[in-house]
């Protein structure tokens, strides 16, 4: 697929997105509106393409190892370095690197200033995580043992084992970030987003071809070759652009002053929400047999949504957002916030009261074989309930959180991490010891998203103004009504077939609980279209891109 590219700069005036759909003002091109949609839907696309063979790999995950025993230890080792490339890969670190390249992209024409920032930040990456992948090889149990909780011998020994392989995705991953950040900004949006595909096919053909052979290590082998793919696949596009990954230890750089300044704030702000996910972990290794891959397997459900839609919007509007912010565009930059607000209520909303009402279902038909048992489902839609419920409101706390990471600042996102780490901590220490159990962890931090957003929504508006409260408004009361018929639609199947998720990984039981979720979704659709909500209506006009 060819890649997208956007262009980078706009006139001044209003940003794509403001008010129903996204009308413009003097001075914006013809189509402006409907091309940051377009954008948006592409990359949402080619994340769609990724989180299906994610499935096929979860899918045959728990066919072979289930929802306990050796898969807790699994999903516990591979949760070690997939929480930290929040810190070194696209969370913190592209936060900061993202403006910092935006301005020296517009500062020098030449691309010489671009160029040595990027090689100098493969430098300080290789300086950092080098050591850390170092010491996971030589001290596997070491780090085994200080950050999981197991009493089971076996399941230490399994995360030993696995600790060789998959730690090093670590490196990869964060390099490959930094490649996405580059392409990001320079506007092509299409390779990078199809980037973690291959990651998902290294890991499903590891576990189709080399499961037999190499038992609970297929899926370490499958991870560490596919860290290798996700990085190669986008190098051809990096090296069209002139840049090459070769470190340059230069680190008087000025541009690379400036990203480590904001890096580090960023960095103890993502610190605080990966500690927070770890003691998650921690806490649900603690508790009956079973509940971190329940954390693990209903994580990656909201995943889905998360990941399509929230990274989508926010991958296609933070560099906007990153020179609107470095250009004062103030105005601007408030449609932009209104639109990626406005954008995520249209496609949050239905997708958490499918998740809500339907999750049982949904994880049934597509993991319940195998080894994986109805009562692993039900253990995992119980945790999906609780995190789908705060699905909203985490989708525009990270948003908003670009919004701050776009004016370089520093002090709003590792306050308001710090307030829901907190929160998320008493409250699961509460929770986890009702009746809830592994449930309670979801609905802590459910509880503590909700009180970090609306947080930054307070301080968002005292920065730049009224948002357009009753737009968003309207945009939510849409989303709303959009979402009752196919609320109506999955309470009227669950009254006719209340059982047929003990059968779930069945052929029948399959393709009836499929149909029906994909009725819901159309007729929430249909409702979307009759309602004329924004941004579908932008996808339906016939307007050439100008």
């Amino acid at each position: 697929m060819a890649d997208l590219e956007i262009r980078q700069e706009a006139p001044p005036g209003r940003a794509p997105g403001t008010g129903s759909g996204a009308p413009r003002a003097a001075g914006v091109p013809p189509g402006a509106g409907r091309q940051s949609t377009v954008s948006t839907v592409i990359v949402m696309l080619c994340t769609a393409g990724s989180r299906l063979f994610g499935y096929v790999r979860q899918a045959l995950f728990n066919y072979y190892f289930g929802g306990s025993g050796a898969a807790d230890a699994i999903n516990a080792v591979f949760n070690i370095p997939n929480n930290l490339r929040k810190l070194f890969a696209e969370g913190a670190f592209s936060s900061a690197f993202i403006p910092v390249l935006s301005t020296t992209l517009a500062e020098d024409t030449s691309g010489l200033r671009p160029r040595e920032l990027v090689r100098t930040l493969v430098a300080l990456q290789l300086m950092v995580l080098v050591p850390l992948v170092a010491l996971s090889l030589a001290f596997p149990r070491l780090i085994v043992t200080g950050l999981l909780t197991f009493s089971d011998p076996e399941k230490i020994a399994v995360g030993v084992q696995l600790m060789r392989w998959m730690f090093n995705y670590i490196l990869l991953v964060s390099l490959s970030a930094l490649v996405m950040a580059v392409l990001n900004s320079h506007g092509k949006f299409t390779v990078p987003a199809l980037s973690p595909l291959m990651f998902t096919l290294a890991t499903v053909l590891s576990l189709l071809f080399f499961h037999g052979r190499l038992g609970v290590l297929a899926m370490g082998v499958g991870v560490f070759i596919g860290g290798i793919l996700q990085l190669a696949c986008q190098l051809p596009a990096l090296r069209r652009l002139g840049y090459r990954l070769v470190p340059s230890f230069r680190l008087a750089n000025p541009d690379f002053g400036r990203t480590a300044r904001l890096w580090l704030p960023y960095l103890a702000s993502a610190s605080i929400v990966t500690i927070n996910q770890f003691f998650a972990q921690y806490f649900a290794s603690g508790l009956e047999d079973g509940s971190v891959s329940a954390i693990t397997n209903s994580v990656m459900f909201l995943q889905i949504p998360i990941g399509i839609f929230t990274t989508s919007v926010a991958t296609v509007t933070f560099p906007a957002m990153s020179r609107q912010a470095a250009e004062g565009r103030t105005e601007a930059l408030r449609d932009t916030v209104s639109y990626g607000v406005k954008f995520l209520l249209v496609l949050l909303v239905p997708s958490s009261v499918l998740l809500c009402l339907f999750g049982r279902e949904i994880i049934a038909a597509a993991v319940q074989r195998g080894r994986f048992t109805p009562q692993a489902t039900l253990m995992a839609a119980r945790a999906l309930t609780g995190y789908a419920a705060g699905l909203v409101c985490m989708g525009i706390y990270t948003f908003l959180q670009k919004l701050f990471n776009s004016y370089k600042s520093f002090v709003v996102p590792l306050a308001s991490a710090g307030i829901i780490a907190v929160l998320d901590i008493i409250l699961s220490l509460v929770l986890k010891e009702t009746r809830l159990r592994v449930s309670g962890l979801a609905y802590a931090n459910t509880i503590s998203f909700t009180v970090g957003m609306v947080l930054l929504a307070v301080l968002a508006r005292r920065r730049l103004g009224p948002l357009g409260a009753r737009s968003i408004l309207v945009t939510l009361l849409k989303a709303v009504a959009g979402s009752v018929p196919m609320a109506l639609l999955l309470e009227a199947f669950l009254w006719w077939k209340p059982e047929l998720w003990v059968h779930g990984g069945s052929l029948r039981a399959t393709a009836l609980i499929a149909a029906a979720a994909a009725a819901g979704v159309g007729l929430t659709v249909a409702m979307y279209v009759a309602l004329r909500v924004p941004y579908l209506t932008d996808l339906l006009r016939r307007r050439r891109l100008s």
